[in-house]
């Protein structure tokens, strides 16, 4: 398997994942928290979203699909109260959508491309992510990392999270 077949597999993996414990939850569990007063489980998805969808910006790959979810749930952005997010069915649509759009860049990527700057670079030194490489490392560590939080949301609500 060559590197780029492998990164793709891998994404295809992690989404997975993601998305079957995204589906577990019922739409008054999407208004639990990691803990209290932190990020509710409908607003990590909403993250889940913007974060993943700029991912075609960072490979010179296709626009958003939802800047709307960039402009709330970007990194850095505060929490929004349950009731001002999108519903619950509208963001699971979206990662399905931000998902597929990711394979199509995914299944396009050719390895010279992966030591390439990423394409928002501006000062390669400065810049933490440098290249595509680098880009697809962090985006793929960032989706398990809050699918993880998702999990453990499921998990402290009494879910089964694991077959």
């Amino acid at each position: 398997m060559n590197t780029t077949k492998f990164i793709s597999s891998q994404y295809d993996m992690v989404s997975e994942w993601m998305m079957g414990v995204i589906r577990e939850f019922s739409d008054e569990e999407f208004r639990l928290e990691i803990s209290p007063g932190k990020n509710h489980a409908l607003w990590i998805l909403c993250h889940l979203v913007a974060s993943d969808d700029d991912f075609s910006l960072y490979m010179g790959k296709g626009e958003l699909l939802y800047p709307e979810y960039a402009e709330l749930f970007s990194q850095g952005k505060k929490l929004i109260p349950y009731e001002q997010c999108p519903s619950p069915k509208d963001a699971k649509h979206a990662m399905e959508s931000v998902i597929e759009k990711n394979r199509a860049i995914y299944s396009s990527l050719k390895i010279e491309e992966l030591n390439e700057p990423h394409s928002l670079v501006k000062d390669i030194e400065a810049d933490y992510f440098k290249t595509k490489a680098r880009v697809i490392t962090a985006w793929q560590l960032h989706q398990v990392y809050h699918t993880g939080q998702l999990a453990s949301i499921l998990s402290s609500a009494g879910k089964k999270v694991y077959g």
